[in-house]
C-alpha cells in the first residue's frame, strides 16, 4: 500500500495545518520583531543555541542542525550576525576543519532584549488561539515528534 493510501484524511489535514500555521506564525512574529527594530527570527534562535550550550559555543556544524540550516545557510547566516557583532567565530586547534560560533556580550544582549517581545507575540498569534489544556496536548503531541528525531529544538525555549 502507498503511504498517500495509509494517511487518512484527518492526518493529512493535520499535517496541512501545521506547515501553514508554522509558516504564518513565523511571519506574523517576524513582522513584529522587525516593526520593533528587534532581533529576526532567524537570528534570535542562532543566538539562544549558544546561550543554551556550554561555554555559550557550538561547532558550526552543531548549530546548523539546531536552527535547522543546512552548513552553507548557516555560514552565510553566521556572516551576517558577526558582522554585527554578536557571535564570534573561532578555530579548533585540533582540527582546522573545524570551526566554533561563540555569542559575544552584545549578542547576549540582544538576545534578551528581544525576549519580551518575542513572548507577547508568541502568547498573541499562538496562544491566545487554545486553551491552556489544548495547548498542552499539542506540545505534548509536537514534542514526541521532536524527541524521536531531534535531541533538542531552539525555537523560543525556556528563555530567561
Amino acid at each position: 500500500m502507498k503511504v498517500s493510501e495509509e494517511l487518512s484524511k484527518e492526518g493529512l489535514s493535520a499535517w496541512k495545518g501545521l506547515l501553514l500555521a508554522h509558516a504564518t506564525l513565523v511571519e506574523q512574529i517576524d513582522k513584529v520583531l522587525e516593526a520593533a527594530n528587534l532581533l529576526p527570527l532567524d537570528w534570535y534562535d542562532v543566538l539562544l543555541a549558544l546561550e543554551d550550550s556550554p561555554d555559550q559555543k557550538l561547532k558550526m556544524s552543531e548549530l546548523a542542525e539546531q536552527v535547522l540550516l543546512s552548513k552553507s545557510g548557516l555560514t552565510r547566516l553566521a556572516d551576517r550576525i558577526e558582522a554585527k557583532g554578536y557571535i564570534c567565530r573561532q578555530g579548533c586547534k585540533n582540527d582546522r576543519r573545524v570551526a566554533y560560533a561563540k555569542i559575544t556580550p552584545e549578542g547576549l544582549k540582544a538576545r534578551k532584549n528581544s525576549w519580551p517581545t518575542y513572548r507577547k507575540a508568541i502568547a498573541e498569534f499562538y496562544g491566545a488561539h487554545m486553551s491552556p489544556d489544548e495547548a498542552a496536548t499539542v506540545g505534548q503531541v509536537l514534542l514526541r515528534f521532536v524527541g524521536r528525531h531531534r535531541e533538542r529544538g531552539s525555537c523560543g525555549g525556556q528563555a530567561p
